[in-house]
């Protein structure tokens, strides 16, 4: 057992080594919903690898990640950050809110149109892709 907490407590070390990086990323707001002044959370997106992965790491707040704790029962007024989200410049931020809409396709209307207008190209599907393998 103690062998388990080890190799836990010791990814979570190596995760919040991203955290300098990913306040000068975000600017110190909610990647997806573009809260400022919030705590911050680092957010692994996809499947959790062996070894952490900046590159699969968002910063967002308490509010969004209790709403992706409980996608399926959220309301609809909890999921208006993603109409930010998918706009995002940062690959993966996009490539999660995508995720989360294809998730919840076909709840409202809303949602499935931000699907209809995002373009997708080769890396950003990729990302995509792998993310959704969880």
């Amino acid at each position: 057992m103690a062998r388990g907490y080890d190799e836990a407590k010791d990814r979570k070390n190596k995760v919040s080594l991203f955290g300098k990086t990913l306040v000068r990323r975000s600017k110190s707001t909610c990647e997806l919903c573009g809260e400022t002044g919030q705590k911050l959370n680092i957010f692994e997106v996809g499947k959790i690898e062996v070894e952490p992965d900046y590159d699969r790491c968002i910063h967002i707040c308490d509010t969004c990640m209790d709403t992706i704790d409980r996608l399926k029962k959220a309301d609809e007024n909890d999921l208006r950050f993603l109409n930010h989200a998918i706009w995002s410049e940062v690959n993966i931020v996009k490539a999660t809110a995508i995720d989360l809409i294809k998730q919840i396709e076909g709840k409202y209307s809303w949602i499935d149109d931000l699907l209809d207008m995002v373009y997708m190209d080769e890396e950003l599907e990729e990302i995509v892709e792998k993310i959704s393998k969880k």
